[in-house]
């Protein structure tokens, strides 16, 4: 066998890591887009297939996905542009009314509004984003709080904190974990969520990691400068 030939193949696996790894970015990148243009596709869809049907076209192919994706952004323009006035308050307190008369739905709507709130209110960034005891106690993991209260029985403190997955931030897992065993970082929520995606790349040169600070203290004994509870 020629040499240069068989140190191709002794190094080929160490080859494709690097080209995965160089090719990642792109993919994760491509990938979210697609999963965007798919949404909005899903949308457009609403408005432009029956007016194909109606009009005795063919539905699917690039040019009705194209028209679809057009559609969707204009729709969400001008959604955008009615929600910043006093008539999008208007539709959207209606969207409110109607959606809450669906049993099912008006839960699932309701929880999607409060998680959205809760990473738009002006928290401290301490309380955004924390390393949690994940899987075991030996090990930490970025979760984002999404709320804290108290246990009706011992009237602990307690955090509920989503742990998002890699790379995809949007799925993941809800843990109840006591205040007291969070370590607060000073990271803001987009630098969480690039961690997150990147695999822990984007990660600064040195963050907490036992070192659990002062936890947020509900109520009139809160210290002056402990981080406000939510």
């Amino acid at each position: 066998m020629d040499p240069a030939l068989r140190q191709f193949l002794i190094r080929w696996p160490q080859t494709l890591a690097v080209g995965a790894i160089t090719l990642a970015p792109l993919a994760l990148t491509v990938w979210a887009l697609w999963l965007l243009a798919k949404l909005a596709s899903l949308l457009g869809a609403l408005v432009i297939r029956p007016l194909t049907s109606l009009g005795g076209g063919e539905e699917g192919g690039v040019f009705t996905t194209i028209l679809e994706i057009l559609t969707a952004l204009v729709i969400l323009t001008i959604v955008g542009v009615l929600a910043r006035g006093a008539a999008g308050r208007a539709f959207g307190q209606a969207v409110d009314d109607l959606v809450g008369r669906i049993p099912i739905g008006r839960t699932i709507y309701a929880s999607a509004q409060k998680l959205i709130a809760s990473f738009q209110s002006p928290m401290e960034k301490a309380q955004k984003v924390v390393l949690i005891e994940f899987p075991s106690e030996e090990m930490k993991t970025v979760g984002l709080v999404t709320q804290i209260f108290r246990a009706a029985d011992t009237g602990e403190e307690l955090a509920a904190v989503y742990v998002p997955t890699t790379p995809n931030p949007t799925s993941g897992y809800v843990e109840i974990v006591p205040v007291s065993r969070l370590v607060w970082l000073d990271w803001t929520l987009n630098e969480a969520i690039q961690f997150i995606v990147s695999a822990g790349v984007t990660a600064p040169d040195a963050i907490k990691y036992r070192d659990k600070g002062r936890p947020p203290l509900a109520g009139p004994d809160a210290p002056p400068d402990a981080p406000p509870a939510s």
